[in-house]
């Protein structure tokens, strides 16, 4: 290894190898750290933003992309605009200073003529390039006074060491402020070329399935391919470790929810649960007559149901999870419903009033904004069981709220908790014992990404809505011009209707153009055209009682017009609505803006979603508005805004426990999502056969940097 490359490169420190049990081999899977004290010219919390805190983090940090430098033209075929190579010549270099900067610009030559190549504020680059030396260069070529190649990246062309940054197809990556593509690439190669020879944990066979090369093959490839069509398997084969791992993960913390717990068997609430159904003021579609079965068969066993109802918009999952509540109830025992908002437990509160009327059964709701007095009798009534369903927010998670006997726990809105909240509430009481937990989104996910974030739970779909519900026509109005919005309203309660109008933000702020829900109610309450009709305000900052008496007014028609952020995004259930209008819908993702849609068409009467644009939407807004105004099912949705952002941006995962993939990606890997499941469970089985909880758990850590949320939640 030339004393150059020593240098730069960082020398890996084997710290533990984790004896992991598959079959009758026995592997080591190797465990790296990187010392940030090694990381010359770039501070480890400049690293730390791209969170390399480990050299399994570096090698796992895939390029976002590869330049091919492998061709080379002569200086006479260079083009303006194009991103070329050429082996030259230096004849001349020359710091020159400018404005405040000192540019190296000079002269590069070959047989077929001269160009000049300038390095902007980089004139230590003179005490590293020769001039009558040749160079391989590799640059965008520029127009001026002539062609110019600005920036290059070189090295030696007669170098008897393999070319890294020029001369091959080159590794572009994610940065950040103070880490440079060049410094970063040699770390790399760097790390690499000091790795000793890892074994490989995924068996062959299955890496033969998934036509992916064994584990040292990839790492080398993803970073430098030796051609094009090699560094999409590589990127598997890491995407596949990941998956991997995260399945082992979660099914880990599912197998520890349920070691040595057991849950209460419900069957007796079979036939006041059936009489529930039955009562209600509509039939169930076949989706929820399956949901309800599947879940009917979970809670009749002394296993505890780890089940996660996944639904779009509308689809009825308040009915399955009340169900489901009853049956727990019937059978002599209680259920506790938790939701994210207030609004949202209140809205639950309002439905179970409404469909448990004929049961018999009581509730009770608890949020933080409960009177002392009503939450010492809701709190006694839990404790003692006379109180058989409780509904509320995080305030069901508070230390003195104690439960005689609870045997079903319904989760609602789930990726707005943290991991470990899931099963908070299950696990109150007997330590032996386990609720029953249901997992309830209204936020369609993709089936792909909701295995992988919900590996553990069991999965019930969907995907019918009642019948009756009325399509909701989207179109879009110049915000920008006057009184559109006010027209619009104006219209719409001429026509008898109601309309919903959604900010993203609450107060004016200086920082964004944006108008804000208080300034424009007081606007629209201004209008002679609006003010007869009524305006009510809602907003997360509001208190509990003002809150309710604007959704009062708004749900009465006292008031024909509610002014809202996106506190009123998920559950609010007003039928009578039939207008939603969306100030600044660029501010959503697409997910977001299904579920505002979601808000009205739930009566016989059409509804309407009207995007108010402004001005500066960019391209990229523009083409996610238009695929909202033309798509209206929530899971097609889903899939788009997930390609468009992420599964980090669309779920929000800085808060929710989301682990952070470097190489799988759940859009492009929804093959090795459904592989990696069933090899998990089969790992697990024998690590488990082979006294490996410890060593399952070393491995899981050593792969999987966000395991502990997994197996801390069991």
């Amino acid at each position: 290894m030339p004393a150059a490359r020593q240098r730069d490169g960082q020398r890996a420190e084997r710290v533990r190898v984790a004896q992991f049990g598959l079959g009758r081999k026995r592997q080591a899977v190797e465990v790296f750290t990187l010392d940030p004290a090694k990381l010359v010219h770039v501070d480890r919390d400049r690293l730390a933003r791209l969170d390399i805190h480990t050299v399994r983090d570096l090698l796992f940090h895939v390029p976002t992309a590869y330049r091919d430098r492998r061709s080379t033209v002569p200086i006479s075929g260079l083009a303006k605009g194009a991103e070329a190579s050429i082996v030259a010549t230096i004849a001349d270099l020359r710091v020159r200073p400018l404005r405040g900067r000192r540019d190296l610009t000079g002269t590069l030559r070959d047989e077929t003529g001269f160009v000049r190549v300038v390095w902007f504020n980089q004139p230590y680059l003179a005490t590293t390039l020769r001039v009558g030396d040749r160079y391989l260069f590799s640059g965008t070529v520029q127009a001026f006074r002539g062609l110019e190649i600005h920036n290059p990246e070189f090295e030696p062309a007669e170098s008897t060491d393999e070319h890294l940054h020029v001369g091959r197809l080159v590794p572009r990556y994610a940065l950040t402020e103070g880490v440079a593509e060049r410094w970063l690439r040699a770390r790399v190669r760097g790390a690499l070329d000091d790795l000793p020879r890892l074994p490989d944990v995924v068996p062959e066979e299955w890496r033969s399935r998934c036509g992916v090369p064994p584990l040292s093959q990839a790492l080398e490839e993803v970073h430098f391919p030796p051609r094009p069509e090699a560094a999409e398997p590589a990127r598997r084969r890491l995407a596949l470790e990941e998956l991997l791992t995260l399945q082992v993960a979660l099914q880990f913390a599912r197998r520890n929810h349920r070691r040595g717990r057991r849950a209460p068997a419900l069957g007796r609430g079979a036939a006041p649960a059936a009489r529930f159904v039955d009562t209600l003021p509509f039939r169930l579609t076949p989706a929820q007559e399956r949901a309800v079965g599947a879940i009917g068969a979970d809670l009749d066993l002394t296993t505890p149901m780890r089940r996660l109802l996944l639904g779009d918009v509308g689809s009825g999952k308040t009915v399955v999870a009340l169900a489901a509540a009853v049956r727990a109830a019937g059978a002599g025992f209680q259920a506790a419903i938790l939701a994210p908002t207030a609004i949202l437990a209140e809205q639950h509160a309002a439905t179970a009033a409404r469909l448990l009327a004929g049961t018999g059964i009581p509730f009770g709701l608890r949020t933080a904004a409960t009177p002392a007095a009503e939450r010492r009798r809701l709190e006694a009534g839990f404790q003692s069981g006379e109180i058989p369903i409780a509904i509320g927010t995080h305030a069901l998670l508070e230390r003195g709220v104690a439960f005689r006997s609870l045997a079903l726990v319904v989760v609602d809105e789930q990726h707005r908790f943290g991991v470990r909240q899931r099963i908070t509430l299950t696990q109150r009481g007997d330590p032996e014992a386990s609720a029953h937990l249901l997992v309830l989104t209204a936020t369609p996910i993709p089936r792909s990404l909701a295995m992988t974030l919900y590996g553990d739970l069991d999965l019930s779909l969907l995907d019918e809505k009642p019948p009756g519900r009325a399509p909701v026509e989207t179109t879009a109005i110049d915000g920008d011009r006057p009184g559109a919005l006010v027209e619009l309203l104006r219209d719409e309660v001429a026509r008898g209707g109601s309309a919903f109008v959604v900010y993203p933000v609450v107060e004016e702020s200086e920082l964004l153009d944006l108008k804000a829900a208080t300034a424009m109610a007081a606007k629209i309450s201004a209008t002679a055209a609006l003010s007869a009709a009524g305006v009510a305000l809602v907003h997360g900052r509001l208190k509990a009682e003002e809150r309710r008496g604007a959704l009062a007014r708004f749900r009465s028609g006292e008031a024909k017009i509610l002014v809202a952020t996106t506190v009123v995004e998920v559950g609010l259930d007003i039928p009578e609505a039939t207008l939603v209008a969306i100030e600044h819908p660029e501010r959503f993702g697409l997910a977001q803006l299904h579920q505002l849609r979601g808000r009205v068409g739930r009566a016989d009467r059409p509804g309407r979603c009207v995007l108010v644009l402004g001005k500066g939407i960019g391209s990229g807004a523009r083409k996610r508005l238009q695929i909202f105004r033309t798509v209206s099912d929530g899971f097609r949705l889903a899939e788009e805004d997930l390609k468009l952002r992420g599964p980090g941006e669309f779920l929000g995962t800085s808060q929710h426990g989301f682990p952070a993939f470097r190489a799988a990606d759940p859009t492009r890997d929804p093959d090795l999502i459904e592989a990696t499941r069933e090899w998990g469970r089969l790992l697990l089985e024998q690590g488990q056969a082979e006294e490996g909880a410890p060593r399952l758990r070393a491995w899981i850590e050593a792969h999987f940097a966000g395991a502990d949320r997994y197996l801390g939640s069991g």
